[in-house]
């Protein structure tokens, strides 16, 4: 029997959402359920089921939340994750109580326009395609690492830890800042956000709060 799981908790939780049950060990709990076959791909209607669970346990207790497509292929697998991961889940569970995220995205057009009749060479096409398929921090630029920077300064206060990633296609460019803030201080930093004036012809949102998908590994 296999097991689709959603997150890592405390075994003293205070239950499970409808449909799910805890493999518990080492001090640590596996939130799961029993699946016969993944689809692949999958279906919007699973991946809003999913995460609606996963939000679920969000609401009771502190979760170490999973993306979804962890399937274990017995509960003996399951035992081995949380045995082998043990220290990084104990010190995330350590972070995460009273915690949730809340994101600030920004979308603006590129500002780099190829001269007329000139195409961007092999090599910078695969860079750009690298760049697209795995954003991180250090892809900013000048302007971005400085509105990541005022954003955070204007939001100081509101959250323990900062998450930021660039994204881009041939058209939009995506500052996507992910930050660490406690239940209690969602509407202040909510009031906070609504004070950021975003750059000239970009288009900012702030959602949340969410399950903290984007802290749910080391600082580092």
């Amino acid at each position: 029997m296999s097991y689709l799981l959603y997150g890592i908790v405390r075994p003293d939780s205070v239950g499970c959402p409808p449909g799910t049950r805890l493999i518990t060990a080492h001090g640590l709990a596996a939130v799961v359920s029993t699946v016969e076959e993944m689809r692949s791909p999958p279906t919007v209607a699973s991946l809003l089921a999913y995460g609606r669970v996963v939000e679920a346990i969000h609401a009771r207790q502190a979760v170490i939340p999973l993306r979804y497509g962890c399937v274990m292929e017995n509960e003996f697998a399951v035992l081995r994750l949380l045995e082998d991961h043990r220290p990084q889940y104990a010190a995330l569970l350590a972070r995460l109580p009273g915690m949730t995220e809340m994101g600030i995205r920004i979308l603006w057009p590129l500002r780099a326009a190829v001269p007329p009749g000139v195409g961007p060479s092999p090599g910078a096409r695969y860079l750009a395609s690298l760049r697209s398929r795995y954003p991180t921090a250090s892809a900013l630029d000048g302007e971005e690492t400085r509105l990541a920077d005022r954003i955070a300064g204007l939001l100081s206060g509101c959250s323990a830890e900062r998450r930021t990633e660039v994204s881009s296609s041939s058209e939009r460019r995506l500052l996507s800042l992910y930050f660490l803030t406690s239940k209690t201080g969602v509407e202040r930093f909510r009031r906070k956000a609504r004070k950021i004036c975003p750059p000239s012809g970009a288009k900012i949102l702030l959602s949340g709060p969410w399950p903290p998908y984007n802290f749910a590994g080391s600082p580092e």
